[in-house]
């Protein structure tokens, strides 16, 4: 299956190079969205002002992690030892590979391929037909996009959106 990847900021390839780039003074426990550092996907660090931090990313080493599972920390968190383990076919069809390797990205050996676990659909994705829509927090189909004008995920990149009409960011 051949795929283009419409949007750039899925799976792994947004994340290879991540450095702490915000910093935060929460004082209600870092563990909504409306923390800096939780919103931009980062944990907290020493530079944060913060007071009672719970920010789940703290502690965990979230390099190269794709967006899903970022956004999905506390899934990620709850992985058993027997979990990691298992096996999971790729989509290709080349090969079978424990969870534990497809959490960072998979490359294929058979056919050189991209892969990934989505929490969202509980199964290895294609990152190039995949993509993990952050504002939405869900994967999505390599056909959707985010609308800016009604924040919503649209199928049909040729397509104005289908909740509000709006063309730009449709795919020509």
């Amino acid at each position: 299956m051949i795929c283009l990847r419409v949007k750039v900021f899925s799976g792994i390839s947004a994340l290879l190079e991540m450095k702490k780039t915000t910093h935060c003074n929460c004082k209600s426990g870092c563990h909504s969205r409306r923390c800096q550092c939780l919103k931009n996907n980062e944990p907290c660090g020493d530079e944060c002002g913060c007071t009672n931090c719970e920010n789940p990313l703290n502690g965990v080493d979230i390099e190269g992690l794709s967006t899903c599972a970022i956004q999905n920390i506390k899934q990620y968190k709850l992985l058993t030892k027997e979990d990691l383990e298992k096996k999971y076919e790729l989509p290709c069809g080349c090969e079978e590979v424990a969870l534990k390797h497809v959490l960072k990205g998979y490359t294929c050996k058979g056919c050189e391929d991209l892969f990934w676990y989505s929490f969202c659909w509980n199964q290895v994705v294609q990152d190039s037909c995949t993509w993990h829509c952050e504002i939405c927090g869900t994967c999505r189909d390599w056909r959707e996009w985010h609308c800016e004008v009604c924040n919503k995920c649209t199928y049909g990149v040729t397509l104005p959106c289908e909740h509000c009409g709006n063309t730009e960011g449709v795919f020509v």
